[in-house]
């Protein structure tokens, strides 16, 4: 009787997380890096909401971290947005080092990520 109950409970399980997903950004443009935006917003988002932003480990992608990080349901819990960029490089990593990547002017993944958190708070 105790596995139908467990198996039950993650059954439900299950199917919650199926129903979240991340959405891709098409009208974010503000990415001298051209990396891609992917958000995830709760239906009980808070006002004004918060927003985590959610960076994928190397050789990962926004896709794959979405669903490992265990942020969505804590989003939907919480009512917070998060925004989970996509790298487009060939190792799938973010230059977060280099001196191209702090100038303001230059770009860099760390300022494209800067104006994924500024659109997403005028949205």
């Amino acid at each position: 009787m105790q596995v139908l109950s467990t198996l039950s409970v993650l059954a439900g399980l299950m199917s919650l997380g199926s129903c979240q997903s991340i959405t891709k950004v098409n009208d974010f443009t503000a990415s001298p890096t051209n990396l891609g935006m992917y958000v995830y917003v709760p239906a009980n988002l808070k006002t004004p909401a918060p927003i985590i932003v959610a960076v994928h480990h190397c050789q990962g992608s926004a896709q794959q971290y979405s669903g490992e990080s265990g942020l969505m349901p804590l989003a939907s819990q919480r009512g917070f947005i998060v925004i989970f960029p996509n790298s487009k490089s060939g190792g799938g990593c973010f230059d977060v080092a280099s001196t191209a990547s702090l100038t303001h002017n230059g770009g860099g993944d760390s300022q494209t990520i800067a104006n994924m958190v500024k659109h997403a708070v005028t949205k």
